[in-house]
């Protein structure tokens, strides 16, 4: 059976809203970033007995679309801040018949554990989206993580660029919503323009082998135009601790991006995404 490993760990610098009730967000996420990451997934190969973690792992989507890529042969490990949301993806990935997978509760920027820090690299693939964003110090996470990587291993790295991100025709209220998520993550450290700096800090961080591409799921109708609007509701509570707005003012906000997700005249969807994938060389001597 999976296995949460060790207590809850909570992070100050995450903006957007944890537990059962994030977990519903990821959802929605996930079936919009459903294609994109698929597509991904194919294009750098996922192949039968290796090891993979996906890192940041929320609900475990892309957890169990690895495990059903990767087969029964391979080690399966999903990790993230949130015990919750690792129950429930414990619980998830049973019902789909993934038992084996194990979830483990871990802060990429945590305090390392002595005893861990002398183990051996583990992973032969490692998977991170949208993660990178929200840290204070993402060069950081890249190295530890890169520290995980077999030689020859694969780092791949889905992350947002919200100077790509729109509204068409401009909506006050998207506007509102656009400014609010930035400042938000700014003033936590954050960085919501991370994605075309993704090649650049792979290649310090050691990796060769890079290669980029670009997702944007959009569009006038579907679920993908409800990302705004779900995003607002789930960093509302970050951007009232930070005195941005009211929440009478969050309430109008939240209220009309639900009515654009319904206007067919409206082009919205997810900010610009950069696709990420690069190698650890092989080991010297």
């Amino acid at each position: 059976m999976p296995k949460t490993e060790a207590p809850n760990i909570t992070a100050g610098y995450y903006i957007i809203r944890g537990g059962s009730a994030g977990r519903e967000r990821l959802r929605l996420l996930s079936r919009v970033m459903h294609g994109a990451t698929t597509r991904l997934l194919d294009r750098v190969g996922v192949r039968p007995g290796m090891s993979y973690l996906d890192m940041g792992c929320g609900g475990g989507d892309v957890t169990i679309e690895l495990a059903k890529r990767a087969g029964p042969t391979s080690q399966i490990v999903g990790e993230d801040i949130d015990a919750i949301k690792l129950s429930l993806a414990e619980q998830e990935s049973q019902a789909q018949g993934f038992p084996d997978i194990v979830f483990r509760c871990a802060d990429v920027l945590g305090t390392p554990n002595e005893a861990l820090a002398t183990v051996p690299p583990a992973f032969d693939f490692i998977y991170v989206r949208f993660l990178l964003t929200h840290l204070p110090n993402p060069r950081m996470a890249l190295s530890r993580l890169v520290h995980r990587l077999r030689p020859g291993g694969m780092l791949v790295v889905e992350d947002i660029d919200f100077s790509g991100h729109l509204c068409y025709p401009e909506h006050p209220a998207f506007r509102s919503y656009h400014e609010l998520h930035i400042e938000s993550m700014h003033r936590r450290g954050g960085d919501p323009y991370i994605g075309p700096k993704l090649p650049g800090m792979l290649q310090e961080a050691g990796l060769c082998q890079i290669e980029v591409n670009v997702e944007q799921p959009i569009g006038i109708t579907g679920e993908v135009k409800l990302v705004p609007a779900i995003t607002m509701e789930n960093i509302g509570e970050a951007v009232l601790a930070d005195g941005l707005c009211t929440k009478e003012e969050l309430a109008s906000i939240i209220s009309q991006l639900h009515v654009l997700a319904h206007d067919e005249t409206t082009l919205t969807g997810m900010p610009r995404i950069i696709q990420t994938w690069a190698r650890l060389g092989p080991k010297l001597g």
